[in-house]
């Protein structure tokens, strides 16, 4: 067991020392090529900023998943065990093909009905992958194609504070190494250690002052990383409420936005800043405290999950974490913000 979290924290090292290095190296490339995030509508941020970090991300979680692969190589026991080459395999070429999928919409403005077939289309290679590799039903692919293309967009449509989805993937991608570890889910925790560790290498360039983002390259990389951590704990048996806990945050931010701009009226389609996120960020909060919640209510909701199911009573667990993702939505009204979901009147947009 020792030998085995010396490789995983080796991992998280590496990667992290990777994805800085990376990063540091490609911002002057992207400034150059005009790879800019210029602020709209949406955006927090008032400046030109370099955009696509995420292929750094990615770079470094790659380089330093092979060099673990690598350490683990003739290894006896756990480390053995946490290696499954499958699973390996399956969640970097996932990451990798999502990653390009975003790449291009950075590059090149893909049209919406482009982009989102080719997020399912991954999607149920995805599912198709691990119905392999877990011997679970094929209908499985299905479902997962919907969701992997629902979560990779949920997390792109979070990742607009500074520091907010490379916090979130800190926490996200270590839980889902203890996950691996404690079930056990071989090949996942190795993946997703340099996932974190990758997340964490960037966050000095994303946090206090963003001097690059992630652009959609990265956060479709991280949704990736997620769907593909909660659709194989899933069929490895593990408890849904472990497989999704850190996840909640984001699909409750992004549903419940959602949701109450259809119910006021307002044409959802359109770009806006009404995510809970966005909301407190214009009441004053800096954008590191925002960033800062969100992961705090991630590893909350993992913690509760977790203990719930050590105490067999994973119905008390559901409602926990239901009841701290309520007081998240509520948050910004609570602080003495406005609504700015009351109904539309006819003839008005907002």
């Amino acid at each position: 067991m020792t030998v085995w979290w010396t490789v995983l924290v080796v991992g998280f090292v590496i990667a992290a020392a990777a994805s800085a290095a990376l990063t540091a190296l490609l911002t002057p490339v992207l400034r150059r090529a005009g790879v800019v995030d210029v602020p709209g509508h949406r955006s927090l941020h008032h400046r030109p900023t370099p955009r696509g970090a995420g292929v750094a991300l990615v770079l470094g979680a790659v380089a330093a998943t092979a060099v673990t692969l690598v350490l683990t190589a003739g290894s006896q026991g756990p480390v053995l065990l946490m290696a499954r080459i499958e699973t390996v395999t399956l969640c970097v070429l996932f990451i990798l093909a999502m990653t390009l999928v975003g790449l291009a919409e950075d590059l090149f403005s893909l049209p919406p009905s482009a982009r989102l077939c080719l997020q399912i289309g991954l999607g149920l290679l995805m599912g198709l992958g691990v119905t392999w590799v877990t011997g679970a039903h094929l209908w499985w692919s299905l479902i997962v194609a919907g969701c992997a293309a629902g979560l990779v967009n949920v997390t792109n449509f979070m990742d607009g504070a500074n520091g907010l989805a490379a916090g979130h993937a800190v926490v996200t991608g270590s839980w889902f190494v203890l996950v691996s570890v404690a079930h056990p889910v071989p090949g996942l925790g190795l993946v997703l250690v340099t996932v974190a560790g990758a997340a964490a290498g960037f966050l000095p360039f994303n946090v206090p002052r963003a001097r690059l983002f992630l652009g959609d390259c990265g956060s479709y990389a991280l949704g990736a990383a997620w769907s593909f951590a909660a659709t194989m704990s899933l069929a490895s048996a593990v408890p849904a409420s472990v497989s999704v806990a850190p996840l909640l945050v984001l699909v409750a931010d992004t549903g419940f936005t959602l949701f109450m701009r259809v119910r006021a009226g307002q044409r959802w389609y359109e770009p806006h800043r009404l995510h809970v996120y966005q909301r407190l960020v214009a009441l004053g909060w800096p954008h590191w405290a925002v960033a800062g919640l969100v992961s705090a209510v991630a590893a909350a909701c993992s913690l509760l999950a977790w203990g719930a199911l050590t105490m067999n009573v994973q119905a008390l667990g559901w409602v926990a974490m239901a009841s701290l993702l309520l007081a998240y939505l509520r948050l910004p009204l609570w602080l003495g913000g406005e609504d700015p979901f009351r109904p539309t009147p006819a003839g008005v947009s907002r």
